[in-house]
């Protein structure tokens, strides 16, 4: 129960700090190098790195259900939960195409995946600062 109030407070936060930067007309240049990955493609891969590490039941994790301990009844309620956090973390604004740095990104998917497999509010808070725009995303001009 206190991991389904947890993700509640943590996707309004979510949602309030990913809103306060974001602007749908100043969408940025969806230009996407060879090799590099696009903002949908990053938020895909992490909902479903997340959402695998959810269902891993042998590491201690709680598997889809319907358990008190269990946020999402299939893998399809994780993955677009993750997806939609993910959205509002990384506004197009403000990541992109071409604007996720690959090696911030990776320890981004980590945390992502530890607090998806956690009941720990310190694991969610972690992955929320290592998640967040400002931590993943690059500016164009510095690239």
């Amino acid at each position: 129960m206190m991991h389904k109030s947890l993700w509640a407070s943590l996707a309004t936060t979510i949602f309030l700090v990913g809103a306060a930067g974001c602007d749908d007309a100043a969408d940025t240049v969806n230009d996407v190098l060879p090799g590099e990955a696009s903002r949908e493609a990053r938020i895909t891969q992490i909902a479903e790195a997340a959402c695998d590490r959810y269902a891993d039941t042998e590491a201690g994790c709680p598997g889809y259900g319907t358990g008190d301990d269990q946020e999402y009844e299939t893998e399809a309620d994780c993955q677009r939960d993750f997806e939609d956090r993910a959205g509002d973390l990384w506004p197009a604004s403000e990541c992109g195409s071409g604007q996720i740095n690959d090696s911030r990104y990776d320890v981004c998917e980590e945390r992502a995946k530890a607090a998806a497999c956690s009941q720990g509010v310190f694991d969610a808070i972690a992955a929320l600062d290592e998640c967040s725009a400002e931590s993943v995303c690059t500016d164009p001009a510095d690239k």
